[in-house]
């Protein structure tokens, strides 16, 4: 969906010109994507430039045999800048994540206010649905009355006539037998699995992290992708969503342990200076700590990102999203794709600012350029 026609041809950082064109506040998907919307936005984008955007089918594809896909944006293709990989909606309901980066990876490409400096001194690996078959499964119910998630997924009956309150797992069956379903991809990767708990959560349970790592083809297909992205990566985002109104967090590693990873001043400094620059319309800011302070998540990609890919600063993003909201709800959409995109191009203006980089000092004064 284009909601105006190109406008102005402008030269980017790269050898050629390519057309831009400004998209500006408004929403170009305004409602809530599918997996279908996604793969035909970014082959679109592919198509109208070709020159600074390649997309990436990933391997293996799901239980219900959709691809997830991998959004890649260079101003200039012959030269490699410091990446930025963002995944959205690993969680089932977070139906606003592919919306957010969507909206991000067209002004990035499209909006002249975004070139400089987001798009032209850095490199983008966008992942914008992580679990199409999560987000297709709550998205198909959205019409049922709820039922609370553990009675639902052992009630057989119920299941026909009532949806899960909450769906947090893909809907992989495996190869078991049992009647639950479902695994929580971001408890699958190997990094400390299974490290927070004494005993495994039950298939049943939401929380299930599967019978081992990477049993999920959604995990196996981000590590096969992030692994060969390696040192590339030198910011990643997970995009998540808070369901607790007023209560939005930007966290950092380790999920898994209480323990502060070496480089936590940094990463506390750069999120507190993004919190600040994208405060919420009424004053609020997110909150920024290391993640374990709320409770701790063993097998997180956040977490594996930064222990086995060794990318240096990794955040998760959790601005705040309704459970199984009103379909049709623009507003509630709008708000959380401006919070969900602010709050990452804020987190690139605070690692700029961390690094002096495209910063000049006028009588003590930091001005970025």
């Amino acid at each position: 969906m284009i909601i105006d026609k190109f406008a102005v041809l402008r030269k980017g950082s790269g050898a050629k010109m390519r057309m831009i064109r400004s998209v500006g506040p408004e929403l170009t998907y305004k409602k809530f994507v599918d997996n279908n919307d996604v793969v035909l936005a970014a082959e679109r984008m592919v198509r109208e430039a070709p020159d600074v955007s390649r997309l990436q089918y990933l391997a293996p594809k799901t239980a219900q045999n959709r691809s997830l896909v991998a959004l890649e944006l260079q101003s200039d293709m012959l030269s490699t800048k410091p990446g930025i990989l963002v995944i959205a909606a690993l969680n089932g309901m977070a139906w606003g994540a592919p919306n957010a980066v969507l909206e991000l990876a067209e002004k990035l490409l499209y909006d002249t206010n975004y070139q400089s400096p987001f798009f032209n001194d850095y490199d983008w690996y966008l992942i914008p649905m992580a679990n199409p078959d999560g987000l297709n499964f709550t998205q198909s119910q959205r019409h049922l009355p709820p039922l609370n998630a553990k009675e639902w997924a052992v009630n057989l009956t119920a299941r026909a006539t009532t949806r899960a309150d909450e769906w947090h797992k893909n809907v992989d069956t495996g190869r078991s037998a049992h009647s639950c379903f479902g695994t929580n991809i971001n408890r699958n990767f190997a990094f400390h699995w299974q490290d927070d708990v004494s005993k495994s959560p039950d298939r049943c349970s939401q929380w299930f992290p599967g019978d081992r790592p990477f049993s999920t083809n959604e995990a196996r297909a981000i590590r096969k992708y992030v692994d060969g992205l390696g040192e590339t990566i030198q910011l990643a985002v997970h995009l998540h969503a808070s369901f607790v109104p007023k209560k939005e967090y930007m966290v950092y590693p380790w999920r898994y342990t209480l323990r502060m990873p070496s480089n936590h001043y940094t990463l506390q400094d750069i999120g507190e200076y993004a919190a600040r620059l994208s405060r919420q319309p009424d004053g609020r800011v997110y909150e920024v700590h290391q993640s374990s302070n709320d409770g701790r998540v063993a097998g997180s990609v956040i977490d594996y990102l930064s222990g086995v890919v060794g990318t240096d600063l990794v955040y998760l993003l959790k601005p705040y999203h309704k459970k199984f909201p009103d379909y049709k709800d623009v507003n509630h959409l709008k708000a959380y794709v401006d919070k969900s995109t602010s709050a990452i191009l804020s987190l690139v203006r605070g690692w700029r600012r961390s690094t002096k980089q495209n910063t000049l000092t006028f009588f003590g004064v930091d001005v970025e350029f």
